[in-house]
């Protein structure tokens, strides 16, 4: 049984509410008629619905709005008519009906709005027959403390290494704090692609080719979809968008690589811009990745601050983790700080990454990969190796 709420006027509430209470009574049932958006909200923030049937019109409806409803788990489908002024796609809105849906379409349509609620995969899967059961590409989420262990320089450098490898790959900047892939690749970041997929995302436009559009080449197979640019836009970067994001990106390339921020936590989800959790993108990321990889510096901070948080990391992801100690000197041994992780966690892999803060440099100031500004380097036969594993043991 469907439990649907409405929040429209006129004939075609009317004529849903009857269709509904005359034609599907053995599968849904009208639960609540709202009269605005505040006994809206009140009646979706107490999970009373599973799918909504809002005219597109409503005072003060917006795609903020309707986000924070899907967050809930109330799908939603948009009530329009002849002379409404908005247009669902603007709230965000894939799915419409009006008073004169017959009621077979109209029952399909509310249990399309209630698989929206659900893992995107899931429900791509459940609706594809000729789908095998796994994800089409791999994705790599690039995970690490805070304290610049080196994230974003691996991801970066992992997602070309794997590109001379696998072919087509996809590196996305999902980091909601300090994106900064473009400025490693010395590109322009006139529009960030990141925002633009999850807007065709949140419209349900997007597709593989158009994802792939908003992913410039950066070298001959590497693809880049850019980070948000000012810190406020990562409001733009909904959650369920995102997953659709993450879906295309992997029907899309041979393997996908995800940058992404150090906190996780779900404190001041909120934030100064809007309702969008600022963390909600790294928790995404990590959630659906098919592997992770842990970034953490040879240093005993940076050590502890993952030892604190990987807990955490393995709860968020049911996926295989591997620990890539960064920044490794004549100081420490990796065994040494392979054993001590291991005595708290469990992983899969502990790999290392040699320090060389000058080649790291140079490549930095000149906008390219190590690969580019000191090909024969240590650093880069290490990473070389680190992409030969992943490619070896993760995406065959």
């Amino acid at each position: 049984m469907i439990d649907v709420l409405v929040c429209a006027s006129g004939s075609d509430e009317v004529q849903l509410v009857s269709t509904i209470a005359q034609s599907l009574t053995a599968k849904a049932r009208v639960l609540r008629r709202c009269v605005d958006l505040t006994e809206l909200l009140a009646a979706t923030r107490a999970e009373l619905g599973d799918v909504l049937l809002v005219d597109v019109d409503v005072e003060g409806l917006s795609r903020e709005v309707i986000h924070e409803i899907r967050r809930g788990g109330t799908g939603v489908v948009a009530v329009t008519s002849q002379v409404s002024r908005t247009k669902p796609a603007t709230l965000g809105i894939a799915l419409e009906v009006h008073g004169e849906t017959e009621p077979e379409a109209l029952y399909e349509l509310l249990m399309r709005a209630g698989l929206e609620t659900q893992d995107p995969d899931e429900v791509t899967w459940a609706q594809d027959p000729s789908h095998d059961g796994e994800p089409k590409a791999p994705m790599l989420t690039v995970w690490g403390p805070e304290g610049a262990p080196g994230r974003s320089f691996v991801a970066a450098h992992l997602g070309y290494e794997l590109s001379l490898l696998k072919g087509e790959s996809v590196l996305i900047d999902a980091d909601t704090y300090g994106p900064c892939q473009t400025q490693l690749f010395g590109v322009l970041d006139e529009v960030p692609g990141l925002v633009a997929a999850c807007r065709a995302s949140d419209k349900g436009t997007l597709t593989p080719q158009l994802l792939l559009q908003h992913s410039p080449l950066v070298s001959d197979d590497l693809h880049l979809l850019s980070g948000i640019g000012v810190p406020s836009r990562y409001i733009e970067v909904y959650d369920n968008a995102l997953e659709g994001v993450f879906a295309k990106a992997r029907e899309a390339a041979r393997v996908v690589v995800t940058d992404v921020a150090a906190p996780i936590e779900l404190e001041g989800a909120g934030g100064e811009y809007g309702t969008q959790p600022r963390n909600g993108a790294t928790r995404i990321a990590l959630a659906t990745a098919s592997h992770v990889i842990a970034v953490v510096a040879a240093d005993p901070i940076s050590v502890t601050r993952f030892v604190r948080e990987a807990p955490q990391i393995m709860e968020l992801s049911k996926s295989p983790l591997t620990v890539v100690v960064n920044k490794l000197d004549s100081s420490v041994t990796l065994a040494n700080i392979e054993r001590t992780l291991r005595a708290r966690l469990d992983f899969d892999a502990c790999l290392a990454l040699p320090l060389d803060a000058t080649t790291v440099s140079r490549a930095r100031w000149d906008g390219v990969v190590v690969s580019e500004s000191a090909p024969k380097s240590k650093l880069r036969q290490s990473l070389t190796r680190l992409a030969a594993h992943f490619d070896q043991t993760l995406v065959r």
